[in-house]
């Protein structure tokens, strides 16, 4: 006998073969009482029996021998939930038992009922090779009870749970399951399967290896049984072990048949002839799979380079996600038939999900083009000189922003930049013997933005000075002031006196002056050779009041003076050289006069001074208002002639900006 298992085993292991899995006692998959920790996700509601034989010792009077044959059928199994990540399967059985004698000292036969049990099977089948799992049953009848004229023979080849009389017996077994799946490394190797569990209060040790072929398996299996008191894994004073090798005919798919002989090893273990049949019932059964493979190519939608991507299965969770190389190249192989969406994605990218119709045995491929999440466009442009036209070889560079810097060519002054994310730049030119030229440009989504750079000699050139003040108090203002349209570039007027001073290039300028909380001013300019142009700025901001002086009216009148005009054409000026404000002009009175008359007498007077700067001096009536004071705000004190004339005014305040 040992001779022959060991041909046995030696043969199990030579043998190339592909591995599968069928139910073993109790249903469940794995191999007779080694489970697998992987679930069968072909089958359907599988039907299964198993059938025990042995030459039972007494292990009394003299070790005379009888016949004892456990019978459990029906056995069923199925797996309702089977995904990449958790698989679930449920099991259950009942049957009988028969003997033969009755007793040791009474001829006869028979039989009782098995327990009656379920149990269920979780797989955790993501992990590579290596496999998870956890099993447990529970009995809800126990059948082999005490019975008159009755004594069985071996309750030990299939320990009775869940009786109360029996000590340590528990209603609940359980074991930890691991199997190296060693075909997803090469499918002619066998798979391992390791159990520990407990039932009753013995503790179960099992490793079982299985190769199968088509329609063909050889399988074998260890295990061991330890009690209380055990001294060692394969002590057989006190527990005994069990080593089956076996052989199996028929498809795990539909129907198979199933044979072994266990050599027993144990002062309770008896040799056992062990038989099986299943059968794969329609119910319930997943499609035989059929597969495809999948290959694809990430690159970037506009320029066509390769990316490095991932890949994913949404919605096919037996596929695990995986990574593109630098090359954007990816293949999958052994993915199901049927339409599987696959979705790329890429940092920087907007993700891609297309769904691909797989065929039995063919490649579908399919090249994803990912759209940057942010949009690019290009600088493209030219350096000339701004009198001969002549092509300048200048280094552009983009200030404040990412960009390298590139050089004009010589031969053509163009330069070019591409990949540039949409948005606003400051370009400059920069070529030896001229000013330095700067433009803003728009880059838009797949566009090409084109400054032309004309830049001035250093010759050609003159000198713009002026000052920046406070337009009501005079005072001195740091500001910026800007050339728009142009490539000269911005200067500052200097803290503590307002004065700015720059070289620039001969040419009509528009001129922007801004400074904090003051509203921007504008103005043009002419720049000729060696003539220095000199502006002063005066700024103003909401909320300023300007008193003009020197607007007379008649005697108890609203009648302006005509030597009121260089006043009133400065109020012009500031409106013109401030286009988006608007003012409230007020008229004020002395105190002569009651209130009422004085309020009538400012009113006219306000209202007489927007008239004349709408229809004398060409200012939109749409900017201005006005308002009489009287004599309630005062700026001296009307006990004297110089405070009444003070007082005696009109006031340009400034309302704010037109939206």
């Amino acid at each position: 006998m040992r001779k022959t298992a060991l041909f046995t085993a030696l043969l199990m292991a030579v043998l190339p073969a592909l591995v599968s899995a069928y139910p073993g006692i109790g249903g469940g998959r794995g191999l007779l009482r080694v489970q697998n920790a992987l679930v069968e996700d072909e089958a359907g509601l599988t039907l299964s029996a198993h059938g025990l034989g042995r030459n039972a010792k007494f292990l009394s009077n003299n070790n005379k021998k009888g016949w004892v044959l456990d019978l459990v059928a029906p056995e069923l199994s199925y797996a309702p939930l089977v995904t990449k990540y958790v698989a679930l399967e449920m099991f259950g059985s009942w049957g009988g038992v028969f003997q033969m004698p009755k007793t040791p000292d009474q001829d006869g036969v028979t039989m009782s009922t098995h327990d009656l049990k379920a149990g269920g099977k979780v797989s955790v089948p993501i992990l590579p090779v290596l496999k998870l799992g956890f099993t447990g049953s529970y009995t809800f009848l126990s059948g082999r009870g005490p019975r008159a004229g009755v004594e069985w023979l071996d309750k030990h080849a299939l320990p009775q749970a869940g009786d109360p009389d029996i000590p340590g017996s528990s209603a609940f077994s359980w074991a930890g399951l691991m199997t190296l799946q060693l075909q997803d490394v090469l499918p002619t190797a066998p798979n391992v399967m390791v159990n520990y569990g407990k039932l009753n209060d013995e503790t179960r040790y099992g490793l079982g290896v299985e190769l199968a072929g088509k329609g063909f398996a050889l399988f074998g299996e260890v295990l061991s049984r330890q009690g209380p008191g055990s001294v060692g894994l394969f002590d057989t004073d006190s527990g005994s072990v069990y080593l089956t090798p076996g052989v199996v005919f028929g498809n795990v798919s539909s129907f198979s048949f199933k044979a072994a002989y266990s050599f027993a090893f144990g002062h309770k273990a008896n040799n056992e002839l062990i038989a099986g049949i299943a059968l794969a019932t329609p119910f319930g059964r997943r499609a035989k799979p059929e597969f495809g493979t999948i290959t694809g190519k990430v690159t970037d939608e506009k320029t066509g380079a390769a990316l490095a991507a991932k890949v994913e299965f949404p919605a096919n969770d037996q596929l695990p996600s995986l990574s593109t190389g630098a090359n954007g190249v990816f293949e999958v192989k052994n993915v199901r038939t049927g339409v599987t969406v696959v979705k790329v994605g890429a940092p920087g990218y907007q993700s891609q999900s297309v769904p691909l119709d797989v065929r039995k045995g063919a490649v579908v491929s399919y090249d994803f083009k990912l759209r940057s999440l942010v949009a690019y466009g290009t600088i493209a442009g030219t350096v000339t000189d701004a009198g001969s036209n002549r092509p300048l070889a200048a280094t552009i560079a983009f200030p404040e922003a990412k960009l390298k810097s590139v050089s004009s060519a010589a031969a053509t002054g163009a330069f070019r930049v591409d990949q540039v994310p949409t948005g606003v730049y400051t370009v400059t030119a920069e070529a030896d013997g001229y000013f330095k030229g700067t433009q803003t440009v728009q880059v838009e989504d797949g566009q090409v933005a084109a400054p032309m750079f004309a830049l001035k000699p250093l010759t050609d050139v003159s000198t713009f000075t002026g000052k920046v003040s406070d337009k009501a108090t005079n005072a001195p203002l740091v500001a910026t002031i800007s050339f728009p349209g142009s490539s000269v570039g911005s200067i500052k007027s200097a803290a503590g006196t307002g004065v700015f001073s720059t070289e620039i290039p001969v040419g009509s300028y528009a001129v922007k002056v801004e400074a904090e909380d003051y509203i921007v001013q504008t103005a043009a300019i002419v720049i000729e050779k060696d003539k220095p142009q000199v502006k002063n700025f005066e700024l103003v901001k909401e909320g300023m009041s300007i008193t003009l002086r020197g607007i007379y009216f008649d005697y108890d009148k609203a009648t302006i003076k005509p030597e009121s005009r260089p006043a009133l054409e400065d109020a012009a000026k500031i409106l013109k050289e401030n286009p988006s404000i608007r003012v409230e002009i007020q008229g004020h009175t002395d105190s002569d006069g009651s209130d009422s008359y004085n309020q009538q007498l400012s009113d006219r007077r306000a209202a007489a001074v927007v008239s004349y700067l709408v229809r004398n001096l060409g200012i939109d009536a749409g900017r201005l208002t006005s308002r009489g004071y009287g004599e309630s705000n005062p700026v001296a004190s009307n006990s004297t002639a110089e405070g009444k004339a003070l007082n005696r005014r009109v006031e340009f305040f400034i309302l704010g900006q037109q939206k």
